[in-house]
C-alpha cells in the first residue's frame, strides 16, 4: 500500500511536490545531465552524462566496461556506524550465507513488504556535520511516470515494477539539491536489467517541491547517479540551487558527495535493514 497522505494518489498523480511539467513521459524534455564512464569507488558509483554527440563518442568507446562495472555486485551501499546496522560481511554471524549475496531482497517475492515513504526518506538528517532537508516526496504505482526516457520506462515495465518511491533533498546550506527514487522490481536480475539503460535520458524525473530552491529541480545541469541493490534499483539527479553545472572536478566532487550522503542518509538505511532482517524499518 502506498503511503497515506504523502505523495500518495491514482497512478496519473506523482504525488506531494510534484511538478506537473515535470511529469515524465515519452515527449517531455530531459534535464541536462553529464555522463562520464562508470567507475566504481569506495562509497558510490558515480555517472555523468554530457548531451548531443559527445554522449555517442562516449558511449560508443566506454559504454561496455561501464556496465561491467556498474553493475559489480556490492552487498551494501555506506552506512554510518553510528546507525548500528547488523554487518553484511560474508563472514559475519548475521549473514547468511544459504540466502546469497543479496539476503532478503533477491527477489519480491523473499521480500514482498511495500516501500514507504516514511520508512525510506526521513524528514531530516545529519551526516559528518552536514544536513539535509526533504523538501518532496512521492509514490506511485505507475513507475514509467516517475521516470524520463522510453527505453527506462520499457524497462521498468518489463521487469514488473510495482512502485517507485521519490524524494527529494536540499543541503542545510542551500547550495546542493537532488532527488532520489527507489524502483521496486520483481528480482535483482530486473533491476540490473533496467539499470543497463540509464543514462543521459534515461533517468530518474526530478521531484520538485512547490516552493523554495528545490522548485527548479531539473531545470539546471545535473549529474545522474545508479545503484543496484537486490531487486530495488536506485536512481539519483543531483544540481546545484544556483542551476549552475559543474565546471571543475572539486564541483563534481561535491554533487557526488551529496549523492552519496543522500543515499546513505536515507533509503540504504532501510534497504539495508530489509535485506538482513526481511522487514522493513520502522515508521511504515
Amino acid at each position: 500500500m502506498d503511503d497515506p497522505g504523502e505523495g500518495s494518489g491514482p497512478p496519473t498523480d506523482a504525488g506531494r511536490g510534484f511538478a506537473p511539467s515535470l511529469e515524465a513521459d515519452a515527449g517531455s524534455p530531459v534535464p541536462d545531465a553529464r555522463w562520464r564512464p562508470a567507475t566504481v569507488r569506495r562509497r558510490l558509483l558515480r555517472r555523468r552524462a554530457v548531451l548531443a554527440a559527445v554522449v555517442v563518442l562516449l558511449l560508443a568507446a566506454g559504454a561496455a566496461a561501464a556496465f561491467k562495472l556498474l553493475y559489480e555486485p556490492r552487498v551494501n551501499a555506506p552506512v554510518p556506524s553510528t546507525l548500528r546496522l547488523p554487518t553484511t560481511n560474508p563472514g559475519s554471524p548475521d549473514f547468511d550465507k544459504a540466502l546469497g549475496t543479496w539476503q532478503h531482497i533477491g527477489t519480491r517475492t523473499r521480500d514482498p513488504e511495500p516501500l514507504t515513504i516514511t520508512q525510506l526518506y526521513p524528514p531530516r538528517f545529519v551526516i559528518n556535520g552536514s544536513s539535509y532537508v526533504r523538501t518532496a516526496a512521492s509514490v506511485t504505482k505507475n513507475c514509467q511516470l516517475a521516470v524520463y526516457g522510453t527505453q527506462l520506462q520499457a524497462a521498468l515495465q518489463a521487469g514488473q515494477c510495482s512502485q517507485v518511491v521519490r524524494a527529494s533533498y536540499l543541503s542545510g546550506d542551500g547550495a546542493t539539491m537532488g532527488t532520489i527514487g527507489v524502483a521496486n522490481l520483481i528480482s535483482a536480475a530486473a533491476a540490473s536489467k533496467a539499470g543497463k539503460v540509464t543514462g543521459s535520458q534515461q533517468l530518474i524525473a526530478p521531484l520538485s517541491s512547490h516552493r523554495g530552491a528545490t522548485s527548479k529541480l531539473g531545470s539546471g545541469t545535473g549529474v545522474v547517479l545508479a545503484e543496484i541493490k537486490g531487486h530495488y534499483l536506485i536512481l539519483m539527479w543531483v544540481e546545484f540551487a544556483d542551476l549552475k553545472p559543474p565546471s571543475t572536478p572539486a564541483a563534481t566532487q561535491r554533487l557526488d558527495q551529496f549523492a552519496a550522503d543522500m543515499l546513505t542518509g536515507s533509503a540504504n538505511i532501510d534497504l539495508s535493514t530489509r535485506m538482513l532482517t526481511g522487514h522493513g524499518s520502522v515508521g511504515g
